[in-house]
């Protein structure tokens, strides 16, 4: 069975794209030349319109200078509900106080915004490469090739647009895929994907998504199997100075993606025994835990109560947690009962925001 593999040679003038095909021991090799200066001209080339960088709108991508080029096969027979709009950036971010990493970012953090849908909805993600090497958005869940994020390559300063039809229901992930796709990852290029059941409504909770990272500090060796850091959605220890909250025996749901490369995540709550989804599928029969293990590339759906009000730990046993990976709890004394879920996924990404851009607010 053949393996298409990619390979990346950056030299002053020009960047290499060799796709290797081995079928059989037998190589053949295929080289295309780009124009460095062009290709970073036309990735960071500044559109007409002014935005926030990281909200993505339709009017950045066809701002003139951008040089988007749409799809050659246009899909068919796809009427999108939902249009969402990922530009991906080489830029820096901060990941614990006076700690700077360079990143390939996803509208400018990492993890990048998650994306959620409803269990059939029909949503478009046009991605836009502003960065200075190939890349893809490669979704975890069903759809076809076209929109697997394997092929094409999305070359710096081109878009594609990936339609998919959200399903199965639970929280998946999307991430690059691009060889070598640990590096893409370790730079930063993923986040978590939601998708909420169509016909079988989850119990009101409270509902908050954790993102498992890996940051190395050393730029010359990215994917070392031990990172520097694992911090929860992109910035060690948040949750100790900004700890979640929930009311006393009411569902704390939790979305818990390990994005890591190398280690599994075994993600504790202290006073409490949980129920779990494994896989994080809504079609998988829950069980209850005192820690989950979670692997890489692998997701969970915790759901939680707690009968004594007061404040928590919650974290990955072991090494993780001595390097960014833990947080509170804060239970609050409840007479009432939550009647309807409470997403606080704006809160938390405003947060993350905040942090990794060094706004001083956010840190007090």
């Amino acid at each position: 069975m053949s393996l298409l593999l990619f390979r990346v040679f950056e030299s002053q003038k020009s960047i290499f794209f060799i796709p290797l095909l081995l079928s059989l021991s037998v190589i053949i090799p295929t080289t295309l030349s780009y124009d460095t200066e062009t290709l970073v001209e036309d990735a960071f080339a500044t559109p007409t319109t002014t935005v926030d960088k990281h909200v993505a709108t339709d009017e950045i991508l066809h701002a003139p200078g951008n040089e988007i080029v749409e799809q050659q096969e246009q899909q068919e027979a796809f009427t999108p509900t939902k249009k969402i709009t990922m530009i991906l950036e080489d830029t820096e971010i901060e990941i614990a106080p006076n700690e700077k990493v360079k990143a390939w970012a996803f509208n400018g953090t990492v993890p990048g915004p998650t994306i959620r849908a409803t269990e059939g909805e029909n949503i478009s993600i046009v991605f836009l490469n502003k960065g200075v090497y190939p890349h893809t958005m490669h979704f975890h869940g069903i759809h076809d090739d076209k929109n697997d994020g394997v092929f094409p390559v999305i070359m710096p300063g081109k878009s594609y647009t990936y339609n998919i039809t959200a399903e199965p229901a639970g929280v998946l992930m999307y991430h690059c895929h691009v060889p070598p796709v640990s590096e893409h990852i370790r730079m930063g290029m993923y986040g978590a994907f939601i998708i909420d059941p169509k016909d079988k409504p989850l119990k009101p909770a409270k509902e908050y998504y954790m993102v498992m990272s890996e940051f190395s500090t050393d730029e010359k060796n990215v994917t070392k199997f031990l990172a520097d850091y694992y911090p929860i959605n992109g910035y060690s220890y948040q949750y100790m100075q900004h700890p979640i909250e929930i009311n006393q025996g009411d569902i704390l749901r939790l979305y818990i993606v390990n994005e890591g490369i190398t280690i599994p995540v075994s993600m504790h709550l202290h006073s409490t025994i949980f129920d779990v989804y494994p896989s994080g599928l809504i079609s998988n029969e829950p069980y209850q835990a005192q820690s989950v293990v979670v692997a890489p590339g692998d997701a969970v759906i915790v759901e939680a109560k707690w009968r004594y009000p007061g404040s928590y730990m919650f974290h990955s046993h072991g090494l993780q947690e001595e390097h960014g990976n833990m947080g509170h709890i804060l239970v609050k004394e409840n007479t009432t009962k939550l009647t309807d879920s409470v997403s606080m996924f704006d809160w938390q990404y405003d947060l993350q925001k905040k942090l990794q851009t060094g706004t001083a607010a956010a840190k007090k």
